[in-house]
């Protein structure tokens, strides 16, 4: 097996040692609401309520955490309670009209298996491992060792580190977590026009997921989820900012939201995770008309592979400018971009076929 081949959740476990796979057994503490539920569905929950979740689970095993110390967390590690189960049981909780008994294990058996058989050599089940394309010595894997590093890694603007810290702290702390603690949060930052409650508005700053879930307690951990979610809220009020009113399907500013999206999850986890997240879990499984989806993935080929050195540019870490670039590259139509005259009623098989004589360099759209 090649060099740049790692075992993402051996490399995880090991070295942030905040996650333990546990021998599953149920709890009694629980209460689970009778409600009916429609089992056939995969629900969407929000992505800070899932992140704070994760790592509240993850500090009842860390001794540095004040929830590690109370009779709650100790009867939960006495009972070996596995994260899936606790992360099912709280979400049954919050949502009983959403969440049920089963979902956790719905939603691994999708994750895993519609993961196409030809990228199998990447994705190894039931251990996924990861190959990680290092371009250059500078540019590795970058493992958690502590929030005030993955502030410095991710260059998280003063309000971002407001909302990162006020998380971690309502899962690091004695207090057991309520969806009531995130009823007032907010984000206000009047440089990019974001003004915006956590949960309660229609767009939300943070995206809702399910099908990525299964990444936290196969080894991912929160922290690469955390960095999932920040992305991709950045992509989505970064596109907004730059691009007013033409975000929608099709558009410039839908091209520049996927590219992005894209560059960052290379940046922040890897190649290889940046494809699953947005190429599978993203847009194989959603609704999209064939002229949607076919752009979509282009442009996230093009933010992720074909263009990243450029948009990346000598920068590590400032994100800004990786923005800044890809503002300039979708902004020159007459070099970068290929207008096709699309609509969402046409052919899947129609779209393919076009779609295969374009430069993979180029970025797509075909809404003016």
């Amino acid at each position: 097996m090649k060099k740049n081949i790692f075992l993402l959740f051996i490399i995880i476990f090991i070295t942030s040692c905040r996650s333990k796979q546990l021998v599953q057994r149920p709890t009694s503490e629980e209460i689970v609401p009778n409600i009916a539920v429609d089992t056939t569905k995969i629900p969407l929950f929000p992505s800070e309520v899932i992140y704070v979740l994760a790592r509240e689970y993850e500090a009842i095993y860390d001794n540095t955490k004040q929830k590690y110390h109370t009779l709650k967390a100790e009867k939960i590690r006495k009972d070996s309670i596995q994260m899936g189960e606790y992360l099912e049981n709280k979400l049954i909780q919050l949502y009983p009209n959403l969440a049920y008994k089963g979902m956790i294990k719905k939603l691994t058996y999708i994750s895993q298996s519609i993961i196409p058989p030809k990228r199998k050599i990447d994705f190894s089940q039931p251990t996924i491992e990861f190959n990680f394309n290092e371009e250059n010595s500078s540019e590795k894997f970058h493992n958690y060792t502590s929030d005030d590093d993955e502030i410095k890694f991710m260059k998280m603007t003063d309000e971002e580190i407001k909302i990162y810290r006020k998380l971690n702290t309502l899962a690091d702390d004695s207090i057991f977590f309520s969806s009531s603690n995130l009823e007032e949060m907010s984000i206000s930052d009047s440089n990019f026009h974001i003004d915006k409650q956590l949960l309660s508005d229609s767009i939300p700053f943070f995206l809702k997921e399910n099908l990525t879930i299964p990444l936290i307690f196969f080894g991912g951990g929160s922290y690469i989820f955390y960095r999932i979610m920040q992305s991709k809220a950045r992509a989505e009020y970064f596109s907004e900012y730059l691009y007013p009113a033409k975000t929608k399907y099709g558009m410039q500013g839908d091209a520049f939201r996927h590219i992005f999206v894209n560059v960052m999850l290379k940046r922040y986890t890897s190649e290889a995770l940046a494809w699953l997240i947005m190429d599978i879990y993203w847009e194989k499984v959603g609704n999209n008309a064939p002229c949607d989806l076919l752009m979509d993935l282009h442009n996230n080929n093009v933010g992720r592979s074909t263009q990243y050195k450029n948009f990346r540019g000598n920068s590590l870490y400032d994100w800004m400018q990786w923005a800044n670039n890809i503002k300039h590259f979708i902004n020159d139509t007459t070099k970068n971009s290929i207008y096709k005259n699309w609509n969402q009623k046409m052919p899947l098989f129609f779209i393919e076929q076009d779609e295969k004589s374009i430069d993979k360099n180029l970025y797509l759209y075909w809404n003016k």
